[in-house]
C-alpha cells in the first residue's frame, strides 16, 4: 500500500462518519460505519508496518482495553445467589418470584440484549484510536480538512432546513431547527465547536510558515483567508443552529481558538486558554441549572430532576450498576407514572452520571482515569516549549466535547464519538502532527552535509 493511500484512512474514514453517523437512528448506516471501524481494528492488529506509540499513547491504548473489557465483565453469568444479593436487583427478583420460576444465573447487566448491542457502537472509536496511534495512517491536516469539509456541510444543509423546512436526515428530528447532518440540535452544535480549534490551528502554522518562509508569504496569507472563512461559516452555523450549549460554549470555545491560532505569544495562549475554560464552567452550571431537558407535561421538566433522580438510582444500584445500555428501563422504575405521557427520558442529559448508574463503582474509575489522563496531557501540551497547535487545538475540541456531555449526551452519535477519539489520538500523539515548518526544520538540522574540494583545494561544506 502506498503511504498516501494508508494515510487517507483516517481522514476518509472520518469525513464517512460526519455524514452517516449523526444519530443512532440511521440503523445501516452506523453498521456500515461499525464495519469500517472493525476493518480499521482488524489491520492494526494484524499490521506489520506500526508506528511506535509515546507512553500517552499505549496508555490511551489500555484505557480503550479495560472499556472493552468492562462491557464483557458486565455480561458475563454468574450464579443466583451472587446476582441475586447486588444492590438494584429488587424488580427481578420478584419478577421470577411471581412467575413462580427459580433464580437462574444472570449476567450483572439488567438488560443483557441492551449491553450487547453496546459492543459494535465500541468499532468506531476504538478504530480511529488504533488508526492514528498503532498505524500512524494519517496526515494531520488532511484529517483537519476532512473534519471541516463535513462541519461545512453540516451548516449549508442546516441553513437550508430552515428556509426551506427541510430536508432532515432522520425520522424524529429537534423540529424548525438546523440540525444539519444529526437529529439533535445540540449535537450540531457539538461539532461546530469542536472543529472551530482545529481552524485556529492551521491558522497558527500558516503564520509559523509566513515567519519561516518570507517568499511564500502570499500562499500562507490565502490559506489564513480560506480558515478565516470557514470560521466565519462554523459561528454562524452555530448561530442559525439555535442551541443553548452552542451558544453558551461558543465565547469560551473561541478564545482559546485564538490561543491557539497565536503561535510565538509568550504566556498569551496560555492566560486566554485559563480564561476559557473558567467561562465554560460557568456556562455548565447555567445550562445544568436554567434549561430544560423534557415537556412539561410528564414527570419531568428540567435537567436538574433529571439529575436528581439519576443520583438516587445510582445510589440504589451502586456500586455495581445496571448495565450499559439500561438507563431508559431502569429510570422508568422512579418515573411519577401518574404524569408520564408519550414524552419519556430516554438519556439522563449526563453522559458522566448515566455512564456512572450503568457501570458503578469500576465505570467510576475508568471515568475518573480517563479524566486524568486528558488534564495530565492537557497540562503537559500547553506548557511545552514548542507546543503542537493542532496537539493543542486537540485539548480544545475533546475539552468542549467533555464540557458537552456533562449536560448532554453528544457522545451518543458516532459522528461526535469520532471526532473525541480523534482528538484524544493527536493528544497521546502529538510528535507527528504538525508536518508543518518545525518538523522540517529538524529534519535539514539531521541533513548529511557533503564535503567537497573547491578550486583552491580547500575542503568546503
Amino acid at each position: 500500500m502506498s503511504v498516501k493511500l494508508r494515510q487517507l484512512a483516517v481522514p476518509a474514514f472520518l469525513l464517512a462518519c460526519l455524514l452517516l453517523g449523526g444519530s443512532p437512528q440511521g440503523i445501516w448506516r452506523n453498521l456500515i460505519l461499525q464495519i469500517g471501524g472493525l476493518g480499521l481494528i482488524a489491520w492494526a492488529l494484524m499490521a506489520t508496518q506500526r508506528s511506535h506509540p509515546t507512553s500517552a499513547g499505549r496508555l490511551l491504548l489500555w484505557l480503550c482495553a479495560l472499556w472493552f473489557a468492562l462491557v464483557l465483565l458486565q455480561l458475563v453469568p454468574i450464579p443466583p445467589q451472587w446476582w441475586s444479593a447486588l444492590p438494584g436487583r429488587e424488580p427481578v427478583i420478584e419478577g421470577f418470584e411471581l412467575s413462580g420460576e427459580p433464580l437462574p444465573w444472570l449476567p450483572v447487566s439488567l438488560a443483557p440484549a441492551s449491553t450487547w448491542s453496546i459492543l459494535p457502537l465500541m468499532a468506531v472509536p476504538l478504530g480511529l484510536i488504533a488508526a492514528v496511534v498503532v498505524l500512524g495512517a494519517y496526515r494531520s491536516r488532511w484529517v483537519v480538512g476532512a473534519l471541516v469539509i463535513g462541519t461545512c456541510l453540516s451548516v449549508l444543509l442546516g441553513a437550508v432546513q430552515l428556509s426551506q423546512g427541510g430536508p432532515y436526515l432522520y425520522e424524529n428530528y429537534n423540529t424548525e431547527r438546523a440540525t444539519g447532518l444529526f437529529a439533535n440540535s445540540n449535537h450540531q452544535a457539538t461539532l461546530l465547536l469542536a472543529t472551530l480549534p482545529f481552524l485556529g490551528a492551521l491558522i497558527g502554522l500558516q503564520q509559523g510558515h509566513r515567519e519561516e518562509r518570507r517568499s511564500r508569504q502570499s500562499a500562507a496569507l490565502g490559506r489564513i483567508v480560506i480558515a478565516l472563512g470557514a470560521v466565519a461559516v462554523i459561528v454562524l452555523g452555530i448561530i442559525l443552529n439555535g442551541s443553548m450549549a452552542g451558544l453558551s460554549l461558543l465565547i469560551p470555545v473561541t478564545l482559546a481558538t485564538l490561543a491557539v491560532s497565536l503561535p510565538n505569544a509568550g504566556k498569551t495562549p496560555r492566560l486566554l486558554a485559563g480564561l476559557a475554560m473558567l467561562l465554560m464552567l460557568g456556562a455548565l452550571v447555567a445550562l445544568a441549572a436554567f434549561t430544560d431537558a423534557g415537556s412539561n407535561t410528564t414527570s419531568v421538566a428540567t435537567r436538574s430532576d433529571i439529575y436528581r433522580i439519576t443520583v438516587q438510582a445510582i445510589g440504589d444500584s451502586f456500586p455495581v450498576g445496571t448495565g450499559l445500555g439500561t438507563f431508559r428501563e431502569y429510570y422508568r422504575l422512579y418515573e411519577n407514572s401518574a404524569l408520564v405521557d408519550s414524552f419519556f427520558v430516554n438519556h439522563a442529559h449526563s453522559d458522566p452520571l448515566e455512564w456512572v448508574l450503568e457501570t458503578g463503582l469500576l465505570g467510576a474509575l475508568l471515568l475518573g482515569a480517563l479524566i486524568l489522563w486528558w488534564g495530565t496531557r492537557a497540562v503537559r501540551l500547553w506548557r511545552a516549549e514548542q507546543p503542537d497547535p493542532i496537539a493543542l487545538a486537540a485539548t480544545i475540541a475533546s475539552g468542549a466535547i467533555l464540557a458537552h456531555s456533562l449536560v448532554d449526551y453528544p457522545l451518543r452519535d458516532a459522528a461526535i464519538q469520532a471526532v473525541f477519539a480523534v482528538s484524544l489520538a493527536f493528544m497521546a500523539e502529538p510528535r507527528t502532527h504538525s508536518g508543518g515548518s518545525q518538523s522540517r526544520s529538524r529534519r535539514r538540522e539531521r541533513a548529511p552535509r557533503h564535503l567537497s574540494l573547491d578550486d583552491d583545494g580547500q575542503v568546503s561544506g
